[in-house]
C-alpha cells in the first residue's frame, strides 16, 4: 500500500457461493482498476446462531477451504491483492496460510477483542472498521493492535445498508486520524460513488466499496454494490480527486510559475528619463511588463522614488537593478 488511494472491491459473499462466479468477479474487479478484492470467509456454524438471518445467508454462500485457496491463488496469479474477513480462530489460522495482504476487522467484529488480538498476532496490516463502535471501543481495539506493532488503517463506516448521505460523517476521518495517528479509510455502504470520491478530500487513503455482477439482484449486498462499469468510473473519480488534492504545502506548479514573468507587476517608466534625473511619482509607475522584462518589484517602489537614474531610460522600460542610485 503506497501513497496512492488503495481501492478494495468488496466481493464479500456476492458470489452467492459459486466459486466460478467469484473467479469472474475477481477478473472484473481487476479490470475495473481495483487494487484488491475482499471476500468474507465466514464459517456460519462458528459465527451465528442457527435460525438467524445471518446464519442462513452465510451458510448458503460459503466457499469451501479449497475453493477459497483457489481464489487467493487466482487473484495473485492475475496480479491483484486479496484479503478476507474471518470471524473465528480456526478459519483465520488456515486463511493466514494463504497470505492475505491484510486483515479486515469488520464493524461487527471490532468488539470481539480476542479475535482482534489473534488476527493482529499474524503481523499483517490491520484494517479496522468502526461502523457500530463507540470511542472507547475503538480505543480498546486500536490499543490491542498497537501492542502487536501492526500497521493500521482505521475506517470510517456507517453500518446501514444502504447508508443515507446524512449518516456518512466523512469529516470524522479527520478526528480518527488526529486521535490515533494512523492512516484512515472509508468503507462505503452508500448508493453510487459520490461518497467514495469525496472521502479522498476527507483524508481516506483506502476505500472499500462493495462489488457485484448485478446490482439489481435481491439479497446479499448486491443493492449497495457497484457493477464493473460503475466501479471503473469510481476508480477514475477517486484518482482524479487525489490528483486535484495535490500536496499540503502551498506550492506554485511549473506552468503557473512560468506565468509570473507575464503577469506580476514591476516598476516601469512613464516617460523618457535622462541620466541624473530623479525618479518621481510622475515619471515611473507600476505596470504589467512586456514578456520577459522582469524588474524591480512593487514592494520596493518607495525605495526607488527620489533615486537618481544612472542612465538614459526610454519610456515604458522596466527599471532594473543598476538603473538607479540613492540621491545624495
Amino acid at each position: 500500500m503506497d501513497d496512492k488511494v488503495y481501492i478494495i472491491a468488496e466481493i464479500g459473499i456476492n458470489h452467492e457461493g459459486d466459486v466460478e462466479k467469484c473467479r469472474k468477479m475477481i477478473d472484473l474487479a481487476s479490470e475495473s482498476g481495483a487494487n484488491a478484492v475482499k471476500l468474507q470467509t465466514i464459517d456460519a456454524d462458528a459465527n451465528y446462531v442457527q435460525g438467524t438471518d445471518s446464519y442462513k445467508v452465510f451458510k448458503k454462500s460459503e466457499l469451501t477451504r479449497d475453493e477459497t485457496g483457489d481464489m487467493f491463488q487466482y487473484a495473485y496469479d492475475i496480479g491483484i491483492d486479496i484479503l478476507t474477513t474471518c470471524g473465528d480462530f480456526p478459519t483465520a489460522k488456515w486463511v493466514n496460510e494463504l497470505n492475505p495482504v491484510a486483515w479486515k476487522v469488520s464493524s461487527g467484529l471490532l468488539t470481539h477483542i480476542p479475535m482482534v488480538r489473534y488476527l493482529a498476532s499474524f503481523g499483517r496490516h490491520m484494517l479496522i472498521s468502526t461502523g457500530m463502535a463507540t470511542i472507547d471501543e475503538i480505543d480498546q481495539a486500536v490499543s490491542v493492535v498497537e501492542e502487536q506493532g501492526n500497521d493500521i488503517t482505521i475506517f470510517q463506516c456507517t453500518s446501514l445498508y444502504p447508508a443515507p448521505p446524512e449518516s456518512l460523517n466523512l469529516a470524522s476521518m479527520t478526528f480518527l486520524k488526529e486521535r490515533y495517528g494512523h492512516k484512515v479509510g472509508f468503507s462505503d455502504h452508500s448508493i453510487g460513488d459520490d461518497a467514495a470520491f469525496l472521502s479522498v478530500a476527507a483524508g481516506a487513503t483506502t476505500i472499500e466499496k462493495h462489488f457485484t455482477f448485478d446490482s439489481h439482484r435481491q439479497g446479499f449486498d448486491h443493492g449497495i454494490s457497484l457493477e464493473p462499469s460503475n466501479f471503473k468510473e469510481m476508480v477514475k473519480k477517486v484518482k482524479l480527486a487525489k490528483e486535484m488534492l495535490g500536496v499540503v504545502d502551498k506550492t506554485i506548479v511549473k506552468d503557473v510559475f512560468n506565468k509570473r514573468d507575464k503577469t506580476l507587476r514591476v516598476i516601469v517608466t512613464n516617460q523618457y528619463i535622462r541620466k541624473g534625473e530623479g525618479f518621481t511619482l510622475e515619471n515611473i509607475s507600476i505596470k504589467r511588463p512586456i514578456d520577459g522584462n522582469n524588474g524591480i518589484i512593487p514592494a520596493n517602489f518607495s525605495k526607488v522614488i527620489d533615486c537618481i537614474a544612472t542612465r538614459d531610460i526610454k519610456m515604458n522600460t522596466t527599471i532594473v537593478d543598476g538603473d538607479f542610485m540613492i540621491d545624495k
